[in-house]
């Protein structure tokens, strides 16, 4: 043995023994590790051939097992245990071997040196270089760092050339600890002591786009991981590398990646503030292997989207307009494929290829310019996502390709994988080739010939193993026996469908076997190799595997699909749950829809997703099916039957008929999903679409405009609130500022809505608030809102007090002002306040003022700006309801909605970036700006700070100092204003005046040769006009206007024709900013209209509250006329609803005798809502009631199922009739609301003959009487209820009574005597059918030639008997039925009094009875007596 194997043998042991008595504190040669000499053996073996790596150990595996420490410890606690070597058999080795103890080469750095005092400045060292790992204070430290420490802590090198016997001899664990491991031990200690007071040393240089404040925000919240440096104490002891320096880690070894997550400073965000990709398409791009599509792909894909926006615009643009439009289209999936553009950008620099110009010449021989609008931002969005959903099917599609070209197919069904447009027609693809081939593929994987094929293709083969045995099996000639393949069924299906099924001929006539189904069958079942012995199984296994076949076959697929979305036909089936919906219900529409087309609910989207919605929640089922199915199954079939006519061609046409509905069973399941899905995400869109549209108009309007300035000026704003309005309640105010800062606050105890006096003092108070605190500032608008309808009050003493006090406009920075106006009073928007009011934003603004105070804030802010207080919100916003379907979409999908709304109005508006740098309010607006998002705006941010001190100079700055990336710079820069300062006479060469407008720098040559030419500047004058300050510069001292006198069409064709460049739109919009920069072009601020003021502060909609809308409502006054108490009627009476509407109702619309009191709560239904005054009139009449009641939807007879409708009516009807008959309370003591097996129970210990009377299911005018017949026998007498004048009669089995007792003591008792008198009698027995049957036949037996008879119990009905007789032995027993009545017995339509005269008269009717069947037989032969007949008619009678 070589003498480094002995060295790293001694090592190996030293390393086990240091880690065991460390860790566990047992003795290393513990008695258990005799046992394990042979893995010793094979460890030793192990490390001979080279298994513990040494110096030249790969640096990424040391990261690696940094990473996974925790795992690596067990792992090696475990081995270390199993693998260490005693003493004497390390001995014996090196005695064998003939080694001799060497000096320590220090090969295996990764393990650790005894603690000796020569080796204890070794073990700091390697503490010191463990602690980027282990002590956290040290992890970005670099190597000077650890040099110093290890000068402070009087760190010495370990002597490499100390005898290894030395190195062992520490290693060897004493029962006692030494004076010396005590020395270590202390010494240690302190060493880890002095590491926790030191404190972080990170050195953040080491960490890209990173800032400081981010990383001493995570250090303020979670720590620096010192005071966690004690619990690694053990994996410190374990550390690889004696003494080595470790690089810097990375902040995920520092802190928990999810809050490195939430706040965008993992190495995932680094890489997209990088990547020169706008990150809105990083992010939704994130799935996808984007592929950057060229030649023909990039084509195909320009026209799939180019197809789809066509379809989804319904012939919007048909006729001329068709190609233009499809050309815009492709150019746009360019824009954003290709070149990356965002749609901000592409909507305001690339518009002149969404626009269409046509040149129409007049009747006097002109030409006017005809512009057309082709595509709008919407469609842009429409088209971002279509581009994302192609290259997903791209790639899927590519995948596809590459396994068709691994298996080296030659196929005729796969040959058109390129041509395939949509996701299922490609899995389709891949289910006929995961099937077909299965075997090829799992070749194909076992042999790992391919790459880049997708994993989930070549698992999916294990399912198919079955049919791949049958394939290749015997029993596949069955299969064959079919007469036509699959493939070649599926050709025909594919022409007939083209030709609309009318022709008679078909590409492949089905071919018939000459053997039947079940003989072919046998006779395969008789060979040995055959896989099922069973005909049966065999089969069945047959006509599986035919029907996969069919069901894979992706002709056929694509024919089931089609047929689908052209005749699919939804209906909903209501289940048990599902008929609790009514008229107010939210499904009550979708009830009993049925006939329902794709265009239907793609026409009403909500329609759909309400469907869907109550199916989740088990009210409905949604099902999906076709119209006429049986006609089109069959015109399938006729594409797979055989013509033959004989017996066994009748048979394999049945067997492929069966074949063909096992096929299209899970065919037409399964593409009914498949449908129901795609109408699903479609309609989320529509719905998602809407949503985007409303909140469009939320945040598309400017600030509210005060008195004599220009639209975008912010106000100085005055909000006022007493939110909810109580009597005690006071009113605050907070006074903005046009900067944004609050700067007074306004309080009066007296509400105004009180009484006269509080609202005489709260007009004194506001008025002192004005001249003394809003002297020298005053508001331009006036806000109020609150939390409920009483705020109108406010509003109204607000505006009365500006009235009165002739309160006007501020006009202090106007001239020539004469008349100013009154200052103007409106209502505050208050959802966003609302939200803000209890945010962390307010407690932190201001946390020494009250919540209203916060409200009044919000409120004062939205009038500033509504697009920055939503955006403030954060996803706080997806609290609010915008489009009343918004829920029936996911979170997601609203928030995308919302995103897309934000980047469209935010890029339109423009963004301040020297503020937005100052201002973390405005620099919210930063991440929605074309090309930027969450992650580069933070870096632009970070970057401008640090490289620039603060301030961006110039949109070239952002090139020329790095702050941005190319594709980055073209979306932002123009979107990016920098204002210059106005006031300045002398123009600075530094700024770029072109800078403050939305030109974009592509475009600033362009700019200056429009001011040129507007000047009349020459070449010659345009450089010396440069060199005295810049054309732009110039045209803003001559006038601006000059631009207006450009021919900008002539120019654009000029453009156009020399340089083959599109600038119309351009040339225009230079135009507009030259004359006026960043104008504001967002809709003037909305001031609430009635209805919207109305929602607001009652929650009502104009659809929730309405005529004919019914509303519990409090009667608060009642009006009556006392003079004549006992006729007085009830003239008028006041009112409120739950959201505090007040209402009238006047006496023509009060019933007459009702009785109302204040405090009662009533239903009643609106007449008439008045929006403005917050009031209404209702009614309280039975006839507005039922009125309202009403559904409020149109039923369309061919879309609804009125026939389910009224069968639900009528068994809901039947469920109250039941329901009010538990409820009814008759006065009589044997009355009981008992159900009929509650009467059983009670009456099984009374007596026979005792009764109850119970409610009956049949309605209020029943009643049911149940008295006990017999031990566990109990008849049920339903009772009639007829009025008869002032009296009632009961009829019971025809007979009327003129009370219940005479009903009981005549009927019912009746009754019970005489089954008492027939249970006394001798021929009755008891016991059931049965035992009776088995008596009788023993006694005939006994007396063979007697005939004899016998009476028992019906149990199926109780109240009757059985008379059961023989002729004699060898005749059957019959059955016949006798009724207990009133009056007596009743056989065979004759009625008897007694028992005797029963028997009697059985006798009698019996002689008749033999005697017709003797004459019988003499005739014709002898019919068997039909006793189950006999048995089932009960004489006629029964209940």
């Amino acid at each position: 043995m070589a003498k480094e194997d002995i060295e790293e043998e001694r090592e190996i042991r030293n390393d086990a023994s240091e880690n065991s008595s460390d860790e566990e504190g047992d003795d290393v040669l513990d008695s258990s590790e005799e046992d394990d000499d042979d893995d010793d053996e094979e460890a030793i073996k192990r490390v001979r051939e080279g298994f513990i790596v040494d110096d030249d150990e790969d640096e990424s595996q040391k990261r690696k097992r940094r990473k996974h420490k925790k795992r690596k410890r067990e792992e090696r606690t475990n081995d270390d245990e199993n693998n260490a070597l005693d003493q004497d058999d390390l001995e014996l080795l090196m005695e064998n071997s003939g080694a001799r103890p060497q000096p320590s080469s220090n090969k295996l750095k990764r393990l650790k040196r005894a603690y000796t005092e020569d080796t204890e400045g070794a073990e700091e060292e390697e503490i010191g270089a463990k602690s980027g790992r282990g002590g956290l204070t040290d992890i970005f430290s670099d190597e000077d760092n650890n040099e110093e420490e290890r000068a402070d802590l009087g760190e010495t090198r370990v002597d490499d050339d100390r005898n290894i016997l030395d190195e062992f001899e520490d290693f060897i664990e004493e029962d006692e600890y030494s004076d010396e491991d005590e020395e270590r031990q202390r010494k240690l200690t302190q060493q880890r002591e002095r590491a926790q007071k030191k404190g972080p040393r990170l050195d953040t240089s080491k960490l890209s786009n990173v800032d400081r404040e981010s990383l001493q925000q995570l250090f303020e919240v979670f720590g620096n991981g010192a005071e966690y440096e004690w619990a690694l104490e053990a994996q410190e002891m374990e550390d690889e590398g004696n003494g080595e320096n470790l690089e810097p880690t990375s902040l995920d070894e520092v802190f928990e990646h999810a809050e490195l997550k939430e706040r965008m400073l993992t190495e995932e965000d680094n890489l997209i503030r990088i990547v020169d990709i706008p990150e809105r398409f990083q992010k939704y791009r994130a799935n996808l292997n984007y592929i950057d599509l060229e030649g023909e792909e990039l084509k195909s894909e320009q026209g799939w989207v180019a197809n789809i926006l066509f379809m989804e615009k319904q012939g919007s643009f048909s006729g001329f307009l068709e190609e233009p439009f499809k050309e815009a289209v492709s150019k746009v999936v360019e824009f954003i494929s290709k070149d990356v553009y965002e749609v901000p950008f592409i909507w305001t620099h690339r518009r002149d290829f969404l626009l269409y110009s046509e040149e129409i010449k007049n009747e006097d021989g002109s030409v006017t310019n005809s512009v057309h609008k082709l595509l709008f931002e919407d469609d842009l969005w429409r088209i971002f996502q279509l581009d994302i959903e192609y290259h997903s099917l791209y790639e899927k599609r590519v995948n596809i390709e590459k396994l068709i070209e691994s298996l080296n197919l030659d196929d005729d069904l796969v040959k058109d994988v390129k041509s395939l447009e949509t996701m299922v027609a490609i899995q389709d693809l891949q289910d006929y080739i995961n099937f077909t081939y299965s075997t090829e593929i799992r070749k194909l994987y076992d042999d790992k010939e391919t790459e880049g094929i997708d994993a989930n293709i070549t698992k999916k083969h294990s399912k198919y193993a079955i049919f791949e045995r049958i394939k290749s099996n015997v029993l596949y000639d069955a299969v064959n026996a079919f007469g036509i393949s699959a493939k070649e069924f599926g050709e025909n299906v594919q022409d007939q469908s083209s030709k609309k099924f009318e022709v008679p001929y078909r590409i492949h006539a089905t071919d018939d076997h000459i053997e039947s189904p079940e003989d072919l069958i046998e006779r395969l079942c008789e060979d040995d190799e055959v896989l099922f012995k069973d005909p049966k199984n065999a089969l069945n296994a047959v006509r599986k595997t035919f029907a996969e076949e069919i069901f894979h076959n992706p002709k056929i697929r694509h024919e089931v699909r089609t047929t689908f979305k052209d005749f699919a036909s939804i209906r909903v089936a209501v289940t048990e749950k599902g008929k609790a919906i009514d008229n107010h219900s939210p499904y009550a529409d979708i009830k009993y829809a049925i006939n329902r087309s794709p265009a239907d609910l793609v026409r009403n989207p909500d329609v759909l997703l309400r469907m869907l919605e109550a199916e989740a929640a088990g009210l409905v089922v949604v099902k999906v099916e076709t119209k006429d199915y049986d006609s089109w199954f069959q015109c399938i079939f006729n594409c797979l039957k055989s013509d033959g006519s004989s017996e066994i061609f009748e048979k394999w046409n049945k067997e492929r008929e069966f074949v063909l509905n096992m096929a299209f069973k899970r065919l037409t399941s399964m593409v009914s999903m498949n449908t129901k899905e795609d109408l699903r995400r479609e309609c989320e869109r529509l719905i998602a679409s809407e949503v985007r549209r409303r909140f469009l108009a939320r945040i598309d309007q400017a600030p509210f405009t005060p008195f004599g300035f220009d639209k975008g000026t912010k106000p100085n704003v005055l909000a006022l609130s007493f939110g909810k309005g109580d009597f005690d309640s006071a009113v605050i105010g907070a006074f903005l500022r046009e900067s944004g800062k609050v700067d007074e606050f306004f309080k009066s105890e007296d509400n105004p809505i009180r009484d006269r006096e509080s609202e005489d003092k709260f007009s004194g108070q506001l008025k002192e608030f004005f001249d003394k605190n809003l002297r020298n500032q005053k508001p331009d608008v006036i806000v109020v809102s609150g939390y409920n309808a009483i705020s109108k009050k406010l509003f109204d003493s607000v505006k009365s007090f500006v009235e009165t006090n002739n309160v006007t406009a501020n006009t202090e920075e106007l001239t020539d002002v004469q008349n100013p106006p009154l200052i103007q009073v409106i209502w505050g928007q208050s959802e966003t306040a609302t939200l803000f009011q209890n945010s962390e934003r307010a407690r932190i603004e201001f946390s020494d003022k009250p919540t209203l105070a916060k409200y009044c804030v919000g409120l004062a802010r939205y009038v500033q700006s509504p697009l920055l207080e939503y955006l403030s919100l954060g996803e706080g916003i997806l609290s609010l309801t915008f489009f009343e379907h918004q829920k029936l979409i996911s979170t997601d999908l609203v928030m995308e909605a919302i995103e897309s709304a934000y980047v469209d109005i935010i890029n339109m508006v423009g963004v301040e970036i020297n503020e937005a740098i100052r201002d973390p309010y405005i620099a919210q607006l930063l991440p929605y700006v074309a090309g930027l998002g969450p992650r580069k705006a933070s870096g632009l941010l970070r970057n401008i700070n640090s490289k620039l001190g603060s301030t961006l100079a110039n949109r070239s700055d952002l090139i020329e100092n790095e702050l941005s990336t190319a594709n980055i710079f073209i979306n932002c820069s123009s979107f990016l204003n920098i204002p210059y300062d106005e006031g300045l006479s002398m123009r600075d060469s530094s700024v770029e005046l072109l800078d403050a407008t939305r030109i974009h720098p592509e475009d600033y040559d362009l700019a200056r040769k429009m001011a040129a030419d507007a000047l009349d500047l020459d070449e010659e004058d345009m450089a010396h006009v440069e060199e005295q300050g810049g054309i732009i510069y110039q045209l803003m001292q001559d006038g601006v206007n000059k631009v207006d006198d450009l021919n900008l069409t002539a120019y654009g064709k000029e453009l156009e024709s020399k340089f083959g460049k599109k600038k119309y739109a351009t040339l225009q919009s230079i135009k507009e900013e030259l004359v006026n920069n960043f104008e504001e072009i967002r809709r003037s601020f909305h001031i609430l209209e009635s209805h919207e003021v109305f929602h607001m502060l009652t929650g009502e909609t104009t659809e929730s509250f309405t005529r004919n809308t019914i509303v519990p409502v409090t009667v608060n006054k009642v009006g009556q006329n006392f003079r004549d108490f006992e006729n007085s009627k009830i003239k008028f009476a006041k009112v409120t609803t739950s959201s505090f509407i007040q209402g009238n109702i006047e006496e023509a619309s009060i019933p007459q005798g009702i009785d109302l009191a204040q405090g009662q709560v009533v239903q009643a239904v609106v007449l008439d809502a008045y929006y403005d005054s917050f009031t209404a009139s209702f009614s309280l009449l039975e006839a507005d009631i039922q009125k309202g009641a009403a559904p409020k939807f149109h039923k369309d007879p061919l879309k609804w199922n009125f026939e389910a409708e009224q069968a639900d009516k009528q068994k809901e009807m039947a469920k109250e009739r039941a329901q009010l008959a538990k409820t009814r309370n008759i006065q009589h003591p044997l009355f009981h609301n008992f159900s009929y097996k509650q009467a059983e129970e009670f009456l099984a210990p009374q007596a026979v003959g005792d009764c109850v009377l119970r409610p009956s299911s049949k309605g209020p005018n029943y009643l049911t009487v149940t008295w006990k017949v017999s031990n566990n026998l109990f008849q049920h007498l339903s009772i009639q209820e007829n009025t008869q004048g002032m009296g009632k009669e009961y009829i019971v089995e025809h007979k009327k009574y003129a009370d219940l007792d005479q009903l009981i003591f005549q009927h019912v008792q009746a009754i019970a005597k005489h089954v008492d008198e027939m249970c006394r009698h001798p021929k009755f027995r008891e016991g059931t059918m049965s035992e009776v049957n088995e008596w009788l036949e023993s006694y005939t037996k006994a007396n063979p030639k007697n005939s004899a008879y016998v009476f028992c119990f019906d149990h199926k009905a109780p109240g009757w008997f059985l008379l059961l007789f023989k002729v004699n032995v060898n005749t059957p027993i019959t059955t016949w039925h006798v009724k207990t009545e009133c009056d007596g017995y009743r056989l065979k339509g004759f009625s008897y009094p007694s028992m005797l005269r029963l028997c009697n008269g059985f006798k009698q009717t019996f002689k008749s009875y033999v005697k017709g069947i003797a004459d019988r037989s003499r005739s014709t032969k002898p019919a068997p007596v039909n006793n189950q007949a006999q048995a089932s008619t009960y004489g006629g009678y029964g209940y």
